[in-house]
């Protein structure tokens, strides 16, 4: 189980990688935002069903299996099943990852240093 989660990680975060090469190319003023949003919704922490219990994965997993098994609508459900738990996750988790976009494609981190 730790070995699925380790490789789900490790494409979560490839997917945050690209993202932010990506945001690169964008104008200044969108790219914390693109960043924002794509990091909140990789990162943000959600639960999914295994067998009998709920298991904490993180947002980005469900969407990747929903985009595969071209089954949206039961991400859905979740969300709305689970929505005291979404609702204060994504708040908090987008504010974070406005902070970490911030310092890794703002404007503050592409001016050059003449030391």
């Amino acid at each position: 189980m730790l070995v699925i989660f380790l490789e789900a990680m490790a494409v979560l975060l490839l997917f945050a990688t690209a993202a932010t090469l990506l945001a690169r190319f964008l104008p200044e003023k969108k790219r914390v935002l693109f960043c924002s949003v794509v990091y909140t919704l990789i990162f943000t922490p959600s639960w999914a069903p295994a067998t009998i219990v709920m298991v904490p994965i993180p947002f980005g997993v469900m969407l990747g299996v929903g985009a595969v098994t071209d089954a949206p609508n039961e991400i859905l459900d979740l969300l709305l099943v689970l929505w005291w738990w979404h609702i204060p996750a994504f708040f908090i988790t987008g504010f974070v990852s406005s902070k970490v976009a911030k310092k890794l494609v703002g404007p503050s981190s592409s001016k050059e240093s003449h030391t």
